[in-house]
């Protein structure tokens, strides 16, 4: 089966799309709890890298994390591609 190339667009403009709405989500609920939550957050983030770090947890997290991506990728391009009728240019 020949792999189309709009199926791999749509499905990083549909990646691109998820996590954009993610980030921002993301912000307004930092922008509601104001500076103070803010920075009590982050402090919280400090103390949590800060009894985690390692580099052999975060290399391996590292490759889960591409894997996973990577493979969601695949399978939202091959849905596109399977959904997308084929085209009809020659070449």
């Amino acid at each position: 089966m020949k792999r189309s190339g709009t199926g791999r667009v749509l499905a990083t403009l549909f990646l691109g799309v998820i996590f954009g709405a993610f980030r921002h989500y993301q912000q307004l609920r930092m922008l509601a709890q104001g500076r103070d939550g803010y920075m009590a957050e982050q402090g919280q983030y400090f103390d949590r890298i800060v009894k985690l770090h390692s580099a052999g947890f975060t290399v391996v997290a590292g490759i889960i994390l591409a894997v996973v991506a990577v493979g969601l990728y695949e399978l939202i391009s091959a849905g596109f591609t399977h959904v997308l009728p084929p085209s009809t240019v020659e070449e």
